[in-house]
């Protein structure tokens, strides 16, 4: 029987969070649903002191790649960020129904080839769901940071993904 193996903390790597909606219902559909996640979501970057290096929210499930909390754990981050959206989600439906799954994945994402192909997947998801024809019109995710258009509510530290011949690097002023 395969080991359960746990997120490791403490060694600085990026994580790649993906939460599902309950039943893969789509409960972050609606623009109002998916701006308050976004703006929880910046609330609780503030507050735990982490560092959006990427996102996308869709309707019915969102990915986040994060720098380790200083504060806390990104265990810890990730269930607060569950926990507002869904008393904000049962607020507004006057309901008090199951929002997330009761599990995520936390993937750690070492190396520029491993960051720069997350990232590249995170911003394609809305045009591969036909929600969007490129990647930076989809308001909900950090592709538009990466873009060099205005970002939305959530501050996306950005990592500068250089393509020579078929490798890419990475460059930030964090070491990974």
């Amino acid at each position: 029987m395969p080991k359960h193996r746990e997120a490791v903390y403490g060694k600085g790597h990026l994580h790649l969070i993906t939460c599902t909606c309950f039943r893969k219902l789509p409960k972050l559909e609606e623009e109002k649903h998916r701006d308050v996640f976004l703006r929880l979501l910046e609330e609780l970057r503030v507050k735990f002191r982490f560092a959006v290096v990427g996102y996308v929210v869709m309707p019915n499930h969102f990915r986040l790649l994060m720098r380790e909390p200083e504060i806390d754990t990104a265990a810890h981050a990730v269930e607060t960020l569950q926990a507002r959206y869904r008393r904000r989600y049962n607020n507004s439906a006057r309901s008090d129904e199951q929002v997330w799954e009761n599990r995520y994945s936390d993937t750690h994402v070492v190396g520029a080839e491993a960051v720069a192909a997350t990232l590249a997947s995170l911003h394609a998801a809305p045009v591969k769901a036909g929600l969007a024809i490129q990647p930076e019109e989809w308001d909900w995710s950090s592709a538009r940071a990466y873009a060099e258009l205005p970002e939305g509510v959530v501050t996306v530290e950005r990592v500068a993904v250089r393509s020579e011949e078929h490798t890419s690097e990475l460059q930030s002023h964090h070491d990974l």
